[in-house]
Protein backbone atom coordinates (compact mmCIF):
# COMPACT_ATOMS: atom_id res chain seq x y z
CA UNK A 1 0.00 0.00 0.00
CA UNK A 2 1.06 3.54 -0.69
CA UNK A 3 -0.66 5.82 1.64
CA UNK A 4 -0.42 9.48 1.19
CA UNK A 5 -2.05 11.56 4.25
CA UNK A 6 -3.21 15.24 3.38
CA UNK A 7 -5.17 18.13 4.00
CA UNK A 8 -4.79 21.46 2.60
CA UNK A 9 -4.88 23.06 6.16
CA UNK A 10 -1.92 23.23 8.49
CA UNK A 11 -2.00 21.85 12.04
CA UNK A 12 -3.69 18.92 11.38
CA UNK A 13 -1.89 16.18 12.72
CA UNK A 14 -0.59 14.71 9.05
CA UNK A 15 3.32 14.05 11.04
CA UNK A 16 1.96 13.00 13.85
CA UNK A 17 -0.18 10.49 12.12
CA UNK A 18 2.60 9.80 9.75
CA UNK A 19 4.99 9.28 12.87
CA UNK A 20 2.68 6.78 14.32
CA UNK A 21 1.50 4.78 11.80
CA UNK A 22 4.63 4.19 10.19
CA UNK A 23 6.66 3.09 13.87
CA UNK A 24 3.79 0.67 14.91
CA UNK A 25 3.33 -0.79 11.40
CA UNK A 26 7.54 -1.16 11.57
CA UNK A 27 6.84 -2.41 15.06
CA UNK A 28 4.60 -5.54 14.18
CA UNK A 29 7.06 -6.68 11.48
CA UNK A 30 6.03 -4.14 8.36
CA UNK A 31 8.40 -3.15 6.33
CA UNK A 32 7.56 0.85 6.19
CA UNK A 33 9.06 3.68 4.26
CA UNK A 34 8.19 7.44 4.86
CA UNK A 35 8.52 9.93 1.99
CA UNK A 36 8.49 13.28 3.52
CA UNK A 37 7.37 16.13 1.06
CA UNK A 38 6.72 18.63 3.39
CA UNK A 39 9.64 21.38 3.54
CA UNK A 40 9.40 21.67 7.40
CA UNK A 41 11.26 18.10 7.43
CA UNK A 42 9.44 17.07 10.52
CA UNK A 43 8.90 13.83 9.92
CA UNK A 44 12.63 12.79 10.37
CA UNK A 45 12.12 14.82 14.12
CA UNK A 46 9.76 12.32 14.90
CA UNK A 47 11.08 9.38 13.93
CA UNK A 48 14.14 10.29 16.30
CA UNK A 49 16.85 11.82 13.51
CA UNK A 50 18.18 15.41 14.31
CA UNK A 51 20.26 16.23 10.82
CA UNK A 52 20.06 18.35 8.03
CA UNK A 53 20.36 15.90 5.31
CA UNK A 54 22.15 17.06 2.11
CA UNK A 55 20.23 18.69 -0.82
CA UNK A 56 21.17 15.25 -2.93
CA UNK A 57 19.46 12.66 -0.91
CA UNK A 58 16.19 14.15 -0.22
CA UNK A 59 12.75 13.58 -2.34
CA UNK A 60 12.64 17.04 -3.43
CA UNK A 61 16.10 16.29 -5.35
CA UNK A 62 14.82 13.21 -7.24
CA UNK A 63 11.64 15.66 -8.15
CA UNK A 64 14.31 17.92 -9.67
CA UNK A 65 16.36 15.00 -10.80
CA UNK A 66 13.97 12.24 -11.85
CA UNK A 67 16.93 9.74 -13.66
CA UNK A 68 17.90 9.69 -9.37
CA UNK A 69 17.61 5.88 -8.30
CA UNK A 70 14.80 6.43 -5.68
CA UNK A 71 16.94 3.65 -3.32
CA UNK A 72 19.94 5.53 -3.09
CA UNK A 73 17.92 8.25 -0.64
CA UNK A 74 15.98 6.17 2.04
CA UNK A 75 17.90 5.71 4.91
CA UNK A 76 17.10 3.70 8.39
CA UNK A 77 15.90 5.91 11.33
CA UNK A 78 15.82 5.08 14.91
CA UNK A 79 11.90 3.31 14.69
CA UNK A 80 12.34 -0.24 13.86
CA UNK A 81 11.76 -1.34 10.61
CA UNK A 82 11.06 1.80 8.87
CA UNK A 83 13.40 3.88 6.47
CA UNK A 84 13.24 7.55 5.32
CA UNK A 85 13.53 9.44 2.38
CA UNK A 86 13.29 13.01 4.29
CA UNK A 87 12.82 16.44 2.66
CA UNK A 88 14.58 19.15 1.69
CA UNK A 89 14.37 21.69 4.24
CA UNK A 90 15.59 24.33 2.48
CA UNK A 91 13.55 24.16 -0.32
CA UNK A 92 10.84 26.55 -1.30
CA UNK A 93 9.12 25.31 -4.61
CA UNK A 94 8.78 28.75 -5.58
CA UNK A 95 8.59 28.69 -10.01
CA UNK A 96 9.30 25.10 -9.64
CA UNK A 97 7.28 22.92 -12.03
CA UNK A 98 6.58 19.39 -10.94
CA UNK A 99 5.35 16.88 -13.27
CA UNK A 100 2.37 15.26 -12.01
CA UNK A 101 3.37 11.85 -12.54
CA UNK A 102 7.12 11.90 -11.69
CA UNK A 103 6.83 10.72 -7.86
CA UNK A 104 4.45 8.07 -9.63
CA UNK A 105 6.85 6.87 -12.59
CA UNK A 106 9.88 7.44 -9.86
CA UNK A 107 7.97 5.05 -7.29
CA UNK A 108 7.19 2.30 -10.45
CA UNK A 109 10.93 2.34 -11.77
CA UNK A 110 12.07 1.79 -8.29
CA UNK A 111 9.89 -1.17 -7.36
CA UNK A 112 9.08 0.46 -3.98
CA UNK A 113 6.57 -1.95 -3.40
CA UNK A 114 9.16 -5.04 -3.55
CA UNK A 115 11.42 -3.42 -1.10
CA UNK A 116 8.51 -1.99 1.45
CA UNK A 117 5.09 -3.02 3.05
CA UNK A 118 3.72 0.07 3.10
CA UNK A 119 4.50 3.17 1.56
CA UNK A 120 3.21 6.16 3.43
CA UNK A 121 4.08 10.39 2.03
CA UNK A 122 3.10 13.37 4.20
CA UNK A 123 2.41 15.84 2.16
CA UNK A 124 2.50 19.95 2.54
CA UNK A 125 -0.81 21.91 2.81
CA UNK A 126 -1.04 23.48 0.05
CA UNK A 127 -2.80 22.56 -2.96
CA UNK A 128 0.74 22.39 -5.30
CA UNK A 129 2.42 20.00 -7.94
CA UNK A 130 3.65 18.08 -4.89
CA UNK A 131 0.47 17.33 -3.08
CA UNK A 132 -1.01 16.17 -6.32
CA UNK A 133 2.08 14.74 -7.29
CA UNK A 134 1.68 12.23 -3.52
CA UNK A 135 -1.82 11.55 -4.76
CA UNK A 136 -1.02 10.58 -8.35
CA UNK A 137 1.58 8.13 -6.51
CA UNK A 138 -1.02 6.64 -4.13
CA UNK A 139 -3.35 3.72 -3.73
CA UNK A 140 -5.14 5.64 -0.99
CA UNK A 141 -5.76 8.89 1.05
CA UNK A 142 -6.22 9.14 4.78
CA UNK A 143 -7.44 12.89 5.48
CA UNK A 144 -6.41 14.06 9.46
CA UNK A 145 -8.46 17.16 10.24
CA UNK A 146 -9.24 18.86 13.76
CA UNK A 147 -13.01 18.63 14.52
CA UNK A 148 -13.71 22.61 13.79
CA UNK A 149 -14.92 25.16 10.86
CA UNK A 150 -11.72 25.65 9.16
CA UNK A 151 -10.98 21.92 9.51
CA UNK A 152 -14.05 20.98 8.21
CA UNK A 153 -13.55 23.18 4.96
CA UNK A 154 -9.93 21.77 4.80
CA UNK A 155 -11.27 18.22 4.59
CA UNK A 156 -14.10 19.12 2.23
CA UNK A 157 -11.53 21.08 -0.30
CA UNK A 158 -9.01 18.24 -0.04
CA UNK A 159 -12.01 15.76 -0.85
CA UNK A 160 -12.83 17.84 -4.25
CA UNK A 161 -8.93 17.40 -5.02
CA UNK A 162 -9.19 13.38 -4.40
CA UNK A 163 -12.02 13.26 -6.53
CA UNK A 164 -10.11 15.38 -9.55
CA UNK A 165 -6.87 13.48 -9.51
CA UNK A 166 -8.96 9.98 -8.92
CA UNK A 167 -11.17 10.80 -12.18
CA UNK A 168 -8.26 12.24 -14.04
CA UNK A 169 -4.87 10.89 -13.32
CA UNK A 170 -5.05 8.30 -10.80
CA UNK A 171 -8.27 5.80 -11.10
CA UNK A 172 -6.91 3.36 -8.45
CA UNK A 173 -6.73 5.89 -6.15
CA UNK A 174 -9.03 5.31 -2.80
CA UNK A 175 -10.31 7.26 0.02
CA UNK A 176 -9.06 5.58 3.24
CA UNK A 177 -10.59 7.87 5.70
CA UNK A 178 -11.43 11.00 7.61
CA UNK A 179 -9.49 11.14 10.53
CA UNK A 180 -10.79 13.58 13.45
CA UNK A 181 -7.47 14.67 15.52
CA UNK A 182 -6.97 16.73 18.78
CA UNK A 183 -10.74 15.27 19.11
CA UNK A 184 -12.81 15.73 22.80
CA UNK A 185 -16.11 14.07 22.53
CA UNK A 186 -17.38 16.30 25.64
CA UNK A 187 -17.33 19.71 23.05
CA UNK A 188 -20.25 20.08 20.98
CA UNK A 189 -18.53 21.57 18.39
CA UNK A 190 -16.12 18.56 17.82
CA UNK A 191 -19.16 16.22 17.64
CA UNK A 192 -21.17 18.03 14.94
CA UNK A 193 -18.34 18.83 12.89
CA UNK A 194 -17.81 15.24 12.41
CA UNK A 195 -21.50 14.41 12.27
CA UNK A 196 -21.89 16.59 9.35
CA UNK A 197 -19.15 15.18 7.37
CA UNK A 198 -19.95 11.85 8.26
CA UNK A 199 -23.12 12.62 6.61
CA UNK A 200 -21.80 14.15 3.54
CA UNK A 201 -19.06 11.50 2.98
CA UNK A 202 -20.89 8.37 4.72
CA UNK A 203 -20.49 6.39 8.32
CA UNK A 204 -17.80 4.25 6.87
CA UNK A 205 -15.19 6.52 5.85
CA UNK A 206 -15.25 8.34 9.23
CA UNK A 207 -12.57 6.84 11.33
CA UNK A 208 -12.51 6.97 15.49
CA UNK A 209 -10.90 10.11 16.28
CA UNK A 210 -7.61 10.33 18.10
CA UNK A 211 -7.91 12.54 21.37
CA UNK A 212 -6.37 15.62 21.86
CA UNK A 213 -3.47 14.89 24.37
CA UNK A 214 0.04 16.57 25.49
CA UNK A 215 1.92 13.27 25.45
CA UNK A 216 1.45 12.46 21.59
CA UNK A 217 3.50 16.36 21.27
CA UNK A 218 6.58 15.40 23.97
CA UNK A 219 6.50 12.19 22.27
CA UNK A 220 7.98 14.07 19.27
CA UNK A 221 9.71 16.79 21.09
CA UNK A 222 11.69 13.66 22.12
CA UNK A 223 12.03 11.86 18.50
CA UNK A 224 9.83 8.86 19.65
CA UNK A 225 6.60 7.19 18.89
CA UNK A 226 4.01 7.59 21.00
CA UNK A 227 4.15 3.89 21.43
CA UNK A 228 7.18 4.11 22.99
CA UNK A 229 7.21 7.12 24.91
CA UNK A 230 3.89 7.23 26.38
CA UNK A 231 2.58 3.14 25.88
CA UNK A 232 -0.36 3.71 28.29
CA UNK A 233 -1.36 7.16 27.21
CA UNK A 234 -4.76 7.96 25.03
CA UNK A 235 -3.37 8.49 22.02
CA UNK A 236 -0.99 5.42 22.20
CA UNK A 237 -4.37 3.53 22.69
CA UNK A 238 -5.96 5.97 19.83
CA UNK A 239 -3.35 5.27 17.39
CA UNK A 240 -3.08 1.09 18.17
CA UNK A 241 -6.93 1.42 17.35
CA UNK A 242 -6.35 3.65 13.99
CA UNK A 243 -4.01 0.91 12.96
CA UNK A 244 -5.90 -2.15 13.32
CA UNK A 245 -9.09 -0.06 11.66
CA UNK A 246 -7.06 0.70 8.84
CA UNK A 247 -5.66 -3.09 8.58
CA UNK A 248 -9.11 -3.69 8.57
CA UNK A 249 -10.19 -1.70 5.57
CA UNK A 250 -7.38 -2.29 3.71
CA UNK A 251 -7.90 -6.04 3.89
CA UNK A 252 -11.59 -5.28 1.83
Amino acid sequence: MILTLANRKGGTGKTTTVVNLAALWGSQGQRVLVIDLDSQGHAAIGLGLTYEPAANATIHHLLRHPDTPVNALWQATACEGVSLIPADTRFSGHGEQWPLTGLQRALAKGDILHYFDVVIIDTPPTQDGLLISAMCAASAVLVPFVPHHLGEVGAKQLARLFYRVATEQNPSLGMLGLLPVMFDARLQLHRQTVDRLARQFGQARMLAGVRNNIKLAEAFAHGLPIHCYAPRSAGAQDYRALIQSLGAKNSH
